[in-house]
């Protein structure tokens, strides 16, 4: 009767074994490239859409404020800048919308309503929000936006960082 020994039995089972746990390992490193890959995907998407929504009021209303500054102290602080967290724009209607970080999203908060909207999609941790307005003589003034954001792979605590920034050029923020 022909068959196998124990032995070569055992001896196949090894090797399927350590095949199979090799595939496993290459199989769990694709997964884990995979999540790391969509979450920096997801973080570059929302910052520059954060960017883009705060570029577009940012340059087409009238900055008021930067922190607790208005445009005094900003002419007053001169190349500088004023330097604040939080950002108070009124538009041409007057209505006046204050961008801050509040549990670690991005918040608008407009004067009219009272009512805040979070900018920053909640997978996304915004760690710093900055506000740099700059009001030199004879120029538009510039607003510099610096943003420090955190996501965290799901299932594996990995947390990818991005920092991102934007210099833009003032439309209605007045030539000193």
């Amino acid at each position: 009767m022909k068959g196998y020994t124990l032995i070569e039995v055992i001896i196949s089972l090894l090797l399927l074994a350590i095949i199979l746990l090799g595939g496993t390992a290459l199989f769990y490193q694709n997964l884990r490239s995979s999540g790391l890959s969509d979450v920096d995907l997801n973080m570059n998407s929302a910052l520059r859409t954060i960017l883009s929504s705060l570029e577009k009021d940012i340059r087409f209303d009238q900055v008021v404020g930067v922190g607790l500054g208005n445009r005094a102290d900003c002419v007053s602080a001169g190349t500088d800048g004023r330097t604040g967290d939080t950002l108070t724009v009124t538009d041409l209607n007057g209505l006046e919308t204050i961008y801050s970080l509040e549990d670690f999203m991005i918040a608008s908060t407009s004067s009219e309503t009272s009512n805040k909207v979070f900018i920053s999609p909640p997978d996304v941790k915004i760690n710093r929000l900055n506000f740099t307005w700059y009001c030199q003589g004879n120029v538009s003034d510039k607003m510099n936006i610096e943003i420090d954001a955190s996501s965290t792979v799901l299932g594996s605590g990995v947390v990818v960082n991005r920092s991102v920034s934007t210099e833009v050029n003032l439309l209605n923020s007045g030539i000193n």
